[in-house]
């Protein structure tokens, strides 16, 4: 059973290119201890910097660690992707996205594909990634400039919400088609 889930994982990253399967892993391993660590955080908008567990700055410095590599990560897949086939919407085109919806309405599995439902929700994480990102280190920035800030912590707070489901709905999807890919190989 070990071999074919790690022939599965393999699968599913089968068209990823060596660096990205890394940045991804890198970003993945990130975001979890973001959304371990900040259950731990005791920070609230008038909290002064000097009160900062030390839980709540392994949180904030792991913050800070992840920024470069989601930037690179994000740059990768840019790369790799055309603009228009991660934010179709942006030019209009819905075609593909419609076409999708449609597949999963008749309970198939539709194929990832430029400016398909997966890329778009690639795209979507991707954006999500970055607001949590740059509200928490904006947060992070103005306690050390100027004192606590409710507005922005709340602002970060709300934007770690998108990150979560896409975190969540992202994991789902994988073993959805995990699920997918295992029933479609022979029994062994």
């Amino acid at each position: 059973m070990t071999s074919k889930l790690k022939q599965g994982l393999s699968a599913l990253f089968s068209t990823l290119p060596t660096i990205e399967k890394f940045l991804h892993a890198i970003v993945l391993l990130g975001v979890v201890w973001q959304l371990l660590s900040s259950a731990f955080m005791h920070v609230h908008g008038d909290t002064l910097q000097q009160n900062i567990s030390a839980m709540s700055f392994l949180h904030i410095y792991g913050g800070l660690i992840l920024i470069p590599w989601a930037l690179v990560f994000v740059l990768k897949v840019l790369i790799r992707r055309q603009l228009a086939d991660l934010y179709p919407w942006l030019s209009g085109r819905f075609d593909v996205i419609k076409q999708d919806v449609e597949s999963i309405i008749n309970l198939d599995m539709p194929e990832t594909r430029p400016a398909g439902l997966a890329a778009c929700i690639e795209g979507l994480g991707l954006l999500a990634l970055l607001l949590a990102l740059a509200t928490g280190s904006g947060w992070y920035w103005f306690l050390n400039m100027y004192g606590p800030n409710e507005l922005l912590l709340s602002i970060h707070k709300l934007s770690v919400t998108f990150i979560q489901f896409y975190f969540f709905g992202h994991g789902a999807a994988a073993v959805l088609h995990l699920i997918v890919w295992w029933r479609g190989q022979p029994i062994k």
